[in-house]
């Protein structure tokens, strides 16, 4: 009797990491299309408003919440208290949902922004929104692979210790 409870609790922690491991993937996809999303919108702020960064920061943000409107939030609040230095835009950036690749991109982006003059400036919120595009796409390839496999595996896996230990 001992032996099945045990089994039963370890093919439902096994099932459970499944689920989380799906759940990782989900966030990492909102993070990086909230980040799509602000790109878009600092490209109208900066090209048509003419507003300053935490202007546009503020308005982007009344309209959603999740990891990434916290970290934009942090990165606003230094933004308006002067020139953040890399260091701290690294720590406003530093999400566990994302990839050294993702993360590296994001600081980057935000390291220089508004470091250049209106042309360069927008040609390389061009080039970074281009590079997110290939990036969102990979992610949400990698989400649909392993959304319906992560929990399914751990499913077995935990049936798997099941018939092992009983």
């Amino acid at each position: 009797m001992l032996k099945f409870a045990i089994s039963g609790v370890l093919c439902f922690v096994s099932a459970y990491l499944g689920i989380a491991g799906k759940n990782y993937y989900d966030k990492r996809c909102k993070y990086l299309k909230a980040f799509d999303d602000f790109l878009f919108s600092l490209r109208d702020g900066i090209s048509y408003a003419r507003d300053k960064l935490p202007q546009i920061g503020r308005k982007f943000l009344s309209g959603g919440k999740g990891a990434f409107y916290s970290d934009l939030s942090q990165f606003v609040d230094l933004a308006e208290s002067g020139n953040p230095t890399a260091e701290q835009v690294k720590k406003c950036f530093d999400s566990k949902y994302l990839s050294k690749f993702d993360k590296a991109l994001i600081q980057d982006f935000f390291s220089e922004l508004g470091k250049f003059d209106y042309d360069t400036q927008m040609s390389r919120l061009d080039l970074t929104a281009s590079q997110l595009k290939k990036t969102i796409e990979k992610a949400e390839k990698e989400r649909r692979t392993t959304v319906n496999l992560l929990p399914k595996l751990g499913l077995v896996l935990g049936i798997a210790i099941m018939i092992i230990l009983a």
